[in-house]
């Protein structure tokens, strides 16, 4: 999903256009659990929206890992994969097939 901005023509760089950010749906907060610690250098302490916390699990978790996150957070996952355009086609894969056959 990319969006741009009236200043396209005036971005610094004339072959790519300024991106704008994309803004969190999922906003509530939770607490990081002890082995996810090492994804959130960014968050001192121990609190991150629930949209962060998913993404960095889809971004740098292992199989598992993002398995465990859609079992808590299944529709919530779901929407995050298929938002940010920087989640692989295997995490999205594993995912969609997850909801279609009930996991």
């Amino acid at each position: 999903m990319k969006t741009y901005s009236k200043r396209d023509s005036q971005s610094n760089s004339r072959t790519q256009p300024m991106l704008l950010r994309i803004k969190p749906s999922y906003t509530t907060t939770v607490k990081i659990p002890q082995k996810y610690k090492s994804f959130f250098w960014d968050c001192p302490y121990g609190k991150v929206i629930l949209e962060k916390f998913i993404l960095r699990i889809l971004q740098y978790g292992s199989f598992e890992e993002i398995k465990e996150v859609y079992r808590k957070y299944s529709q919530e996952t779901l929407d995050i994969a298929f938002k940010y355009p920087c989640i692989k086609r295997g995490v999205k894969f594993w995912i969609k097939w997850w909801r279609e056959n009930g996991i």
